[in-house]
């Protein structure tokens, strides 16, 4: 690039000073109006007539007022006309034939004319990249407002929230509480009636006891007249006594009530921890703005993420190789174990690891053989048995990009969007994911790395890579991208 400095005279912005007349003569010199470049002179407007009537037919050029002086060659004090391509240098006639004649040089006037163009070029692309850095300036102003007030938002819901169930595990406290005293009171009181009457039971029994210990005495004694007397006085004795039946419990307390409280407690606490670990990735997810997104296949491949086949999700017409990481259609049943997360109704299949946080990304190589691949992310959630279990896309809870006989179609929430046409059916395609920023996007990688479709959209929840076919043959697999690292 040249040099714009090169040109010897020095960029000022300032306003030129005052310059006097060459001619004037005495201390009260006049400013002068118009400087010639042949005479190298200034005259003040009296005297630029005078100029004039003595040069008559010569090649004097008049020109504003300025610095004079930068107009001239240094060595020769000749008016400069030309520029030395070699050196970088404003030079005049004389140098053009001394030390500057092997050299390249052009007219002054094309010169400039050429920074003239550049200027405008650099003058126009900074107003434009100054109305990109305000606008962006804005949104980022308007982007923080927001942030706060979502902030703000978050606080005061979250503060509420835990606040209702502060106020709920209080109310179950209190309940609790009520239940254990309620308790207490009905089993005390019951225990205190049984004492009472085993009290008035005990009483009756001594006082008969007495009267049983006198006839024993009257027997013992051989009285038999006042013994027979005596007995007849007392023939209610030989009514049985019932004595009530009494299970006494002196271990069984409340500890089994405090034991399932300490439970209730301790899953809390597990299901509190858990939870707050989702909650602080999440929020540490949040932010205004995110790095920007990978722009060649290397920078990529800086976010290669290694995935595995969930076994448990193949569906029965999924053929399996390689390790698991060739997945290909068959029309022969696989005889897989039952198991609830398998798609039954769908060819499809789901890896095991839930993306999410940091950046991902990950290549699949489509089959030649195949008429219908789908390359896809997902929800776990999604529906994998009966008849409303639907394909990747067709679904809010899955995004997906579809290979028909050579024509990309991107699905998501049942909606399609057809995006070229006459893909190779053989590609290898990238996929990149930024779940915290909520883009998801698709590369052809199989020779030059080229943008498919990029989607902005926003994941609630971790999302797992998947995978669909249809018709015998077709395939998909996984890529492994540690070599390329």
């Amino acid at each position: 690039m040249e040099e714009d400095t090169a040109t010897s005279v020095k960029l000022n912005f300032t306003a030129p000073a005052d310059v006097e007349c060459n001619v004037c003569i005495g201390r009260k010199r006049k400013k002068a109006k118009q400087s010639c470049l042949e005479c190298c002179a200034s005259f003040c407007k009296t005297h630029i007539d005078l100029h004039n009537i003595l040069h008559v037919g010569k090649r004097c050029k008049l020109v504003a007022t300025g610095r004079l002086q930068e107009t001239l060659c240094p060595n020769h004090n000749k008016v400069i006309e030309a520029f030395c391509q070699t050196d970088q240098k404003c030079i005049c006639r004389l140098c053009i034939m001394d030390e500057h004649r092997t050299h390249d040089f052009i007219s002054i006037n094309y010169k400039v004319a050429e920074k003239k163009i550049k200027l405008v070029k650099m003058q126009k692309e900074t107003t434009e990249l100054i109305q990109t850095w305000e606008k962006e300036e804005q949104n980022l102003k308007q982007a923080i407002e927001a942030y706060k007030t979502s902030a703000k938002e978050a606080v005061e819901r979250n503060s509420r929230e835990f606040t209702q169930l502060i106020q709920s595990m209080e109310r179950r406290q209190s309940a609790v509480k009520e239940l254990i005293v309620a308790q207490e009171e009905a089993t005390v009181k019951q225990v205190k009636e049984r004492l009472e009457r085993l009290k008035w039971e005990i009483t009756d029994l001594k006082k008969k006891d007495a009267e049983l210990q006198h006839l024993k005495r009257l027997f013992q004694a051989d009285d038999n007249v006042h013994f027979l007397q005596n007995v007849s006085l007392v023939s209610h004795l030989t009514k049985s006594i019932q004595i009530p039946a009494l299970l006494v419990q002196p271990h069984s307390l409340f500890q089994l009530a405090t034991k399932a409280v300490s439970d209730l407690i301790k899953q809390l606490n597990i299901i509190c921890q858990w939870r707050f670990m989702t909650i602080s990735q999440r929020v540490k997810s949040t932010g205004i703005v995110s790095s920007s997104q990978p722009r060649t296949h290397q920078e990529l491949l800086k976010y290669a993420s290694k995935l595995t086949l969930d076994l448990n999700t193949v569906h029965k017409y999924i053929s399996l190789s390689n390790k698991n990481t060739v997945l290909t259609a068959v029309n022969m049943s696989v005889d897989y174990p039952n198991h609830p997360n398998r798609f039954e109704r769908r060819v499809q299949a789901l890896c095991s690891e839930g993306l999410q946080g940091a950046p991902q990304y990950w290549e699949v190589e489509c089959g030649v053989n195949g008429s219908w691949v789908c390359i896809a992310v997902s929800y776990k959630g999604i529906c994998r048995k009966g008849k409303t279990a639907p394909l990747f896309g067709r679904c809010k809870s899955s995004w997906a990009l579809r290979n028909f006989g050579g024509l990309y179609e991107y699905w998501h929430d049942n909606k399609s969007r057809l995006l070229q046409e006459k893909s190779s059916l053989g590609s290898r395609i990238g996929i990149y994911l930024d779940h915290g920023a909520g883009i998801l996007a698709f590369y052809n990688v199989a020779s030059n790395i080229s943008l498919i479709i990029k989607v902005q959209t926003k994941f609630t929840e971790p999302v797992y890579a998947g995978f669909g076919l249809i018709g015998t043959g077709s395939q998909i697999k996984l890529c492994d991208l540690n070599a390329k690292k």
